[in-house]
């Protein structure tokens, strides 16, 4: 069939607004147009609009114009000639979109995300069509999770749903966007202490202790658990550590990478920061206590310890971080209490508050948003950065975590090699 196009005329700048056929050119500034198009429907017809930047009209603009409308045209009449599939469920749609993020490049721990989101679907629900989606149907699905889930995953879902089903309406599958008018839970969320110093002090002592059948204490996990109460530092940061991260001349160690479980392991990323790649500055507490352990690695190993700094193998394997978070929270459940790796940061982050480092400062040395900090900050140096590595040093050791005597010699019996 051959194609119908608009009949393009151009008029003078007194008329700018004035129809093309089924297609029009508005001028919004010297440099900018609206492409405006009629397209049929069963019920009518919708108008699909376009502002793109061109050319000023006395160098080019009015050809570029045309030619932008003319590509537009395109892509809405091929988009309108395909039959709009009334059969897609539910479930094909978030497979459907799957496929589209990976192939604009979300990274991959996004998609994994947005596939257990998927995965969160019940039967039902996934195999009906797309077209009898309305928001009561995902209200009583929030519903159903509020019984299992946290609402902080809920309002996951709901946000994953709600740019699948825009994704939905650019394809032309429906036209308009159920998820909008349902409601996920809010974001009320209860205020939580941080873990008491002595508690934490407890933790360390108990994973670093000889077990009951003559084997070492694990100095691994009680060495993760200093450093993240010290540094503040995420379980997947953690675990991304190095030994060449750390500079004794600057006093500090470096947070460039993260592990990120995923499909069948993990994987290396970015930390997760506001400004990407942080450094961490360490007082002579901290310092200490990176050479206590590293004292403790060479005489288990025989030799200087390399490459990943929470390893059981030489520094070959890193520690998992799942694996990392599992052992912190097994081990809390021993001790009668609650606690996940978060609870260090929270820790690190109460009390550089709690010291009155000003919020910029604490927030970079968490690689955190100054907005999560406090809804207002002043400006860090670097000054109140070695401040402030001293100052939560001293607290941690005045409110019950002794530093000085982690991984002391006289504190932790090893076997004999």
């Amino acid at each position: 069939m051959a194609q119908s196009w608009p009949n393009f005329r151009y008029h003078p700048r007194v008329a700018p607004r004035r129809e093309y056929g089924t297609g029009g050119i508005s001028w919004t500034g010297a440099t900018k147009v609206r492409l405006r198009i009629w397209v049929p429907t069963a019920d009518g017809r919708r108008r699909a609009t376009r502002v793109v930047r061109v050319p000023d009209r006395e160098h080019g603009g009015r050809g570029a114009a045309k030619a932008e409308l003319e590509k537009f045209i395109a892509e809405v009449t091929e988009r309108s000639s395909t039959p709009v599939p009334s059969t897609v469920t539910v479930a094909e749609m978030l497979d459907a979109y799957l496929v589209h993020c990976k192939r604009i490049g979300r990274t991959q721990s996004t998609i994994e995300s947005y596939g257990h989101a998927a995965a969160r679907l019940p039967t039902t629900l996934g195999a009906m069509p797309l077209t009898m989606l309305k928001p009561h149907d995902l209200d009583a699905f929030y519903g159903d999770l509020a019984e299992r889930l946290a609402d902080n995953t809920i309002r996951q879902t709901h946000a994953i749903l709600t740019a699948a089903l825009e994704q939905a309406i650019k394809w032309g599958w429906i036209t308009d966007n159920p998820a909008k008018g349902a409601t996920a839970p809010g974001r009320h969320k209860p205020k939580r202490s941080a873990l008491p110093l002595p508690d934490v002090a407890k933790m360390i002592a108990a994973a670093s202790a000889p077990r009951k059948d003559g084997a070492d204490g694990d100095v691994v996990i009680a060495m993760a658990i200093a450093m993240a109460a010290l540094t503040g530092a995420r379980r997947g940061e953690l675990c991304g550590m190095k030994w060449s991260d750390i500079d004794p001349a600057t006093c500090s160690i470096t947070i460039e990478r993260q592990w990120v479980p995923g499909k069948g392991g993990q994987y290396l990323a970015p930390p997760k920061s506001e400004e990407g790649v942080r450094s961490i500055v360490l007082g002579r507490l901290g310092l200490d206590l990176i050479e206590r352990y590293r004292d403790i690695q060479r005489e288990l190993l025989r030799h200087e310890p390399d490459g990943w700094l929470l390893s059981y193998d030489a520094g070959v394997t890193p520690m998992r971080a799942k694996a990392l978070g599992q052992a912190i929270t097994d081990l809390g459940k021993g001790l009668g209490l609650k606690v996940t790796t978060h609870s260090f940061r929270r820790v690190s982050a109460t009390q550089l508050v709690a010291a009155g480092v000003d919020v910029d400062t604490a927030a970079r040395r968490l690689g955190h948003t100054k907005e999560v900090m406090l809804e207002s900050y002043v400006l860090g140096t670097d000054d109140r950065s070695i401040a402030a590595a001293q100052t939560i040093e001293e607290r941690l050791v005045a409110q019950g975590l002794p530093l000085a005597e982690i991984l002391a010699a006289d504190a932790i019996e090893l076997s004999e090699r």
